[in-house]
């Protein structure tokens, strides 16, 4: 097999180790390894520098012509040498192991029913739960239309078209968004339903921060409601008009929230 590793390209010899089914589109995903025999110290660390360098440049198998077939990662490595005094004489016997990793192409990622083709796609596992992260931009009125429909509805179906046609059943996370002109960008947040089921008790690193919020809030809601009963009791305002505001004020709570989440550019 010829293998590129940074700017060099290396002839070795393979041995299959066991596949791995891939969790994003059920694939079976290669596992090799090679030996390389190397001489003297400066080729040894010249390797190691290689290696070191392809955790983000990555690993190819590549044709005779050097087109890139299969992108691979390093999941172990070792070596060892014979002799008692490392010289430039020393000849080190490498190990090396890779699994191949898939390059997903989503076609687009249809949420509750409403389809989006994003400018930027990642998806990782949690143990056996699904986490996406992608970013769209479209339409406003598009996605005023997606938060309408899953407003009431903390779970909705999720479809990665071009992955999976298997749909899954997820939520928002941190969505944080922009807006540009007639356009928003959003940056989604999507976590599987199976990860709440199976999640721990631990509250997270933000216990404390939640409390403290939670107090404010509360003192917060105890002066405003204060405050009012003093203004209809001053005849400022009537317990009517104050009840109006009131209502006007929890219609558009879920506006204001999202204002929480918006940024200048998701992009910056």
């Amino acid at each position: 097999m010829l293998l590129k590793i940074g700017n060099k390209n290396i002839e070795v010899s393979t041995k299959n180790l066991q596949t791995e089914s891939s969790k994003s589109t059920g694939k079976d995903l290669g596992k090799f390894s090679f030996n390389i025999e190397l001489k003297g110290d400066k080729s040894k660390s010249s390797f190691l520098n290689l290696l070191k360098n392809s955790e983000k440049d990555g690993i190819y198998s590549i044709d005779e012509k050097g087109n890139i077939l299969k992108k691979y990662k390093v999941v172990n490595r070792s070596y060892s040498y014979t002799g008692h005094k490392i010289s430039d004489d020393t000849i080190f016997n490498f190990n090396v192991e890779l699994k191949e990793i898939e390059e997903l192409k989503i076609e687009s990622l249809i949420i509750s029913g409403i389809e989006f083709s994003p400018y930027e796609y990642t998806e990782r596992f949690d143990n056996d739960s699904l986490i996406i992260k992608a970013k769209v931009k479209s339409l406003a009125s598009k996605i005023d239309k997606l938060i309408k429909k899953t407003k009431k509805e903390t779970y909705f179906t999720v479809i990665r078209k071009g992955t999976s046609s298997k749909p899954k059943t997820m939520r928002f996370g941190k969505t944080v968004w922009s807006k540009h002109g007639n356009f928003i960008k959003y940056d989604f947040l999507l976590v599987d339903k199976t990860y709440d089921d199976k999640k721990s008790k631990f509250k997270g690193f933000y216990n404390h921060e939640i409390d403290n919020m939670q107090d404010l809030l509360a003192y917060i809601s105890n002066y405003v409601e204060e405050l009012t009963d003093l203004l209809v009791d001053k005849k400022a305002f009537s317990a009517k008009e104050i009840e109006v505001v009131k209502n006007k004020a929890k219609k558009r709570q879920s506006e204001k929230i999202r204002e929480f989440y918006r940024v200048k550019d998701i992009d910056l």
